[in-house]
């Protein structure tokens, strides 16, 4: 199975942001506990790349590293074993670097002229964030119908009430914070399983 095709078929990114790298892996490792395959490991917290080679150690768990802004940053998860990039932007530095080694890339972009460019590029995936200030489901809706064969990723704002409604409109693939914590936001690992757990059943539901 190609790292696009387990992307597609297990439909949910955990993106993992928090204030410290202790906080991350107890937050990584309670999703992936309720059942989460694919990990997002975003570089906003110290020694963030290290946390990518110690998630690696779970079986059927993709797990990559997110908020990639610069080539040096790509290199570096790369070496501590990202299996995928993700970037808020388009940057053709990260993407050539990406497929030059066989790791999936995903480009931020939001117009129509920004997407095909990033696809032009040879981005795999296209990230649309944060997709609740620009419309929600309905932009996606708008998005696809030029251009229906893109594959796209959303983040921000995608929550259980509203998941549903963007897989309805074709999106490959969500990233989600949040909505893994709970009212408080606090990374409480009791919490965050049960939250996932309930995420896992939706998506599940859709196959």
């Amino acid at each position: 199975m190609t790292t696009k095709e387990f992307v597609r078929k297990n439909k949910v990114i955990a993106v993992i942001r928090a204030g410290s790298y202790n906080e991350a892996k107890t937050f990584a490792e309670s999703c992936i506990e309720g059942g989460i395959k694919i990990i997002e490991v975003t570089q906003t917290f110290d020694n963030a790349e290290k946390l990518i080679s110690t998630l690696t150690r779970f079986d059927n768990v993709l797990v990559g590293a997110g908020t990639v802004l610069d080539l040096d940053t790509a290199k570096e998860v790369a070496e501590q074993g990202a299996e995928f990039i993700v970037s808020p932007h388009t940057d053709s530095e990260i993407i050539r670097y990406s497929k030059e080694n066989s790791i999936f890339v995903v480009s931020g972009a939001l117009t129509s002229s920004e997407i095909v460019n990033a696809i032009k590029l040879g981005a795999d995936m296209v990230k649309i964030f944060p997709v609740s200030a620009v419309g929600g489901a309905s932009y996606i809706k708008a998005i696809k119908e030029p251009l229906p064969n893109v594959d796209i990723m959303v983040t921000g704002g995608v929550n259980l009430n509203n998941i549903k409604d963007y897989f309805k409109e074709g999106i490959a693939a969500a990233g989600m914070v949040s909505a893994f914590l709970g009212k408080g936001n606090e990374i409480k690992p009791d919490v965050i399983v049960k939250n996932t757990e309930l995420i896992v059943q939706v998506i599940n539901n859709l196959n």
